[in-house]
């Protein structure tokens, strides 16, 4: 009997390596995915995620007929009404969150247009900052990228109002990034190195994408990322390595996303990520493997959520682990666990409407399991011969 069990160890990590390396490379490459549905704050609401940590905390909004709420979920969690609420008493809209669940939003209403805001750690938007007028991303040390009122009065006055990109440091130091030589910019993104990216003016009133030196100002002789062919970029996030992610027109007029190398430019040649059959891409986010997400138009002019891996653009709603009546129209943010913050609805249901958020968690391959299986039974069949030469 124990000769037929090893025989049988033998035979089953043979199977399993033997499968484990005849998928072909298109099967394996694209990861699938589990889909948890955030739910909502009241019942009924129109649901927005807008940012993801790598703890699998969201913050988003979530849009009632009377109401504005913004939320930021438990790790890995559905929206808790009870407890995830994080608004205070005017109406926010969440950009970003770091890993010390520091939420950083737009606030709107009071005698001014909008003020950036700003929690503490796992606290709550009372932390306003003007003449900062959005807050659209935060690093890990607290550093925040946005856009300020950096000259003129907001309105009610004749002088020229400028609104510059702006780093925010930890301290409420409040440092003017400048421009691409124009007037007016945006700091759209911002690395665990202190480099800014955005958008901005240039000299002939073209808009480009930017990315600044680590903890420093726009520099527009290095800084201008050029684009994809066309007139115009904007830059939306950026990794530690220094890729920058974002879109740009093209030169038969279509906007792509983009993905630059570490710390280059735009290249026309390499860096155009592509549709999923129609004119129009954005890219979102991008994590420290390159994996990039987003929109795109399909080519019946359709809106799908996006994912770049390995060189090919994956429409998500094709990489769901279970099915499902879901439609998934923007994928928002990816983390270092590859989990993904999207933005959609339920199939059937109205998309104006009916918007919901989903946290979407890989799942273990095919490959993986049956590499994890082949190791089970060959360590199976190892201790079982150990044994045996111990009662020799």
């Amino acid at each position: 009997m124990k000769l037929i069990s090893n025989q049988r160890s033998l035979a089953l990590t043979a199977l399993a390596l033997g499968i484990a390396t005849s998928f072909p490379h298109s099967v394996s490459a694209a990861t699938l995915y589990s889909v948890l549905d955030l739910g909502t704050v009241f019942a009924g609401d129109t649901v927005f995620a807008t940012g993801l940590n790598d703890l699998g905390q969201v913050v988003g909004e979530s849009f009632s007929a009377f109401d504005v709420v913004t939320f930021r979920t438990a790790p890995n969690s559905p929206i808790n009404p009870a407890t995830d609420s994080i608004t205070v008493d005017f109406i926010t809209l969440s950009n970003d969150i770091n890993n010390s669940g520091q939420v950083v939003a737009t606030g709107i209403g009071g005698s001014r247009l909008s003020s950036g805001v700003r929690t503490d750690i796992n606290g709550l938007l009372t932390d306003s900052l003007f003449p900062v007028l959005e807050m659209n991303a935060i690093n890990d040390l607290g550093q925040i990228a946005g856009r300020a009122l950096v000259a003129g009065c907001n309105f009610g006055c004749s002088q020229r109002e400028v609104i510059n990109a702006v780093r925010v440091e930890n301290s409420n130091t409040v440092i003017d990034l400048g421009s691409l030589g124009g007037v007016g910019s945006r700091g759209n993104g911002i690395n665990e190195l202190g480099q800014v990216v955005g958008s901005s003016s240039t000299t002939d009133n073209q808009t480009r994408a930017f990315r600044t030196a680590p903890n420093s100002v726009i520099n527009s002789a290095t800084d201008d990322l050029e684009t994809l062919g066309g007139s115009s970029s904007g830059a939306i996030d950026v990794n530690n390595l220094g890729q920058v992610v974002g879109n740009s027109t093209t030169t038969d007029g279509e906007t792509h996303a983009f993905r630059t190398a570490a710390n280059s430019d735009i290249n026309a040649e390499t860096d155009d990520l592509g549709t999923l059959g129609g004119d129009f891409s954005t890219a979102n986010a991008i994590n420290e493997l390159g994996q990039v997400v987003g929109s795109s138009e399909l080519a019946d002019g359709d809106i799908r959520a996006f994912l770049f891996d390995e060189n090919t653009m994956f429409d998500l709603n094709d990489l769901i682990a279970d099915g499902g009546n879901f439609v998934f129209t923007e994928a928002i943010s990816i983390n270092e666990q590859g989990q993904i913050a999207v933005n959609g609805y339920f199939g059937g249901s109205d998309p104006q409407t009916s918007s919901r958020a989903f946290l979407l968690t890989p799942v273990p391959e095919p490959t993986t399991m049956l590499g994890v299986l082949a190791f089970s039974a060959g360590a199976g069949f190892l201790r079982k011969r150990s044994k045996q030469k111990v009662k020799v």
